[in-house]
């Protein structure tokens, strides 16, 4: 292709898809309503960007093809790449004792880990980065079957306004997307939308680090157990800090003040975060955020879109945030618009990209929102295949929590590396019900 594409979009999602766009393009304008900063720092756009974000091991893996060597250049600008080993992963009432070196996550800040990622799109000889615009509405032909182009508003003046011409269009404005109702206004059905209502608000600091922090541990988890409420996670990040955001579900709020914050971080049923918070320096004031609802645009229902426009990143899904998978599902969708395009080119991107990535989006759906649906008080469909795979996920829990091949073996499932399925292998099948017995699941996990 020798054409010009244009991203609405500049976060993690929309410079991976500029990533894969400028491989088959001669241009790449990607449009974002902000002045990205000169450091890492957090932007308006990402109104959670003080808080917790990290690419899961499926993420990371994606990101690197991506981009080749960019953990190296994570490593560089300060960020952490952690390995299994070093994180302290308590959920199903035990910690999962996860082994694996390979299974990696990032440890830096939101905007230090968009930084070296936009620096490295911003590199690449065919990108351009447009900034201070938002998108207004599409461009099409006159019989509207195909985009042609944007309509751009400056945020400075919302009185000056330009136009982008481009053979393809791709919306990674995030759970705001306007596509909806741009559909909607083209004559084309729009998507349905899912939700699934949580009532997450999360509280974060940052606090100084000793690097012998819980025996050198870079990363807790203390997931939320049904029936209760609250739950956290702490990263060690650049700057020798540790980021600490604690959660509650249906309402519940952590509190911004230390000794509240602290107080909270001690109520969570393993101590690992007060042990961090407590008596430690803050070097931040508090971030607040909320999350009503899980919003899943369904995108891969509609019969027809116009051609040379597509969607992707939280604009199509957006998930309850503890779950680290919103950055890690949008890389996956950048890399299937590649094929997409390769397979079939721009006319028909849009339906095809929504159906190529349709797995990774439902995985990640099925795994965040079965585990939301275990407690009681959320409202929500628990079909029969929900209850079978809850029931079974009763029994890998407690093995993971002391057979590091299981524990492995799910990690990489939650951290979207592999396929659900992959639990249903017969050699780890036999390993939880040799655990669930009481046996020792032979071989060992050093086999």
């Amino acid at each position: 292709m020798t054409r010009h594409a244009v991203v609405l979009g500049a976060g993690i999602a929309g410079l991976a898809a500029a990533t894969t766009l400028a491989a088959r393009h001669d241009r790449v304008t990607v449009v974002d309503r902000d002045t990205a900063p000169t450091g890492p720092t957090a932007r308006d756009g990402v109104p959670q960007g003080r808080h917790i974000h990290l690419l899961v091991p499926g993420g990371l893996q994606r990101l690197e093809s991506l981009l080749p060597d960019i953990a190296d250049d994570l490593a560089a600008a300060g960020a952490g790449i952690i390995p299994a080993p070093e994180w302290r992963f308590h959920m199903g009432g035990g910690r999962v004792a996860a082994r694996d070196p390979s299974l990696r996550i990032t440890g830096a800040t939101r905007p230090l880990l968009e930084q070296v990622v936009r620096d490295r799109v911003r590199a690449l000889e065919r990108v351009d980065l447009l900034q201070g615009w938002s998108a207004r509405d599409l461009v099409t032909t006159d019989d509207r079957a195909t985009v042609t182009g944007v309509r751009l508003q400056s945020e400075a003046d919302p009185a000056q306004e330009r136009h982008l011409d481009a053979d393809l269009v791709v919306d990674a404005t995030g759970r705001g997307s306007a596509a909806p109702r741009w559909l909607a206004d083209l004559g084309y059905t729009p998507p349905t939308e899912e939700r699934l209502s949580v009532g997450v608000h999360y509280t974060t600091r940052l606090f100084d680090r000793d690097p012998a922090d819980l025996g050198g541990a870079r990363n807790v988890l203390v997931d939320i157990p049904p029936g209760q409420r609250r739950g956290g996670v702490a990263l060690a990040v650049e700057g020798d800090r540790w980021l600490v955001t604690l959660m509650g579900m249906l309402g519940e709020r952590p509190p911004a003040d230390l000794e509240g914050f602290a107080a909270y971080a001690g109520s969570l049923w393993v101590d690992d975060l007060h042990r961090i918070v407590d008596g430690a320096t803050p070097v931040s004031e508090p971030a607040r955020h909320a999350f009503p609802a899980f919003a899943w645009n369904r995108y891969d229902r509609l019969d027809r879109m116009p051609g040379s426009f597509a969607v992707l990143g939280d604009a199509v899904c957006s998930f309850d945030p503890r779950f680290g998978q919103g950055m890690a599902v949008g890389i996956a969708e950048a890399i299937a618009l590649g094929e997409v395009l390769d397979a079939h080119g721009p006319a028909t991107v849009g339906p095809r990209l929504a159906e190529a990535s349709l797995p990774v989006v439902q995985d990640a759906w099925d795994l965040s929102s079965g585990a939301v649906l275990a407690h009681p008080e959320v409202e929500g469909p628990r079909p029969l295949a929900w209850k079978a795979t809850t029931a079974y996920l009763q029994h890998v829990l407690p093995v993971a929590h002391r057979d590091p091949e299981v524990a492995d073996a799910l990690i990489r499932v939650i951290g979207l590396v592999d396929r659900p399925q992959a639990l249903m292998h017969p050699r780890t099948m036999w390993r939880v019900l040799s655990g669930s017995l009481g046996r020792d699941a032979a071989p060992s996990a050093a086999a």
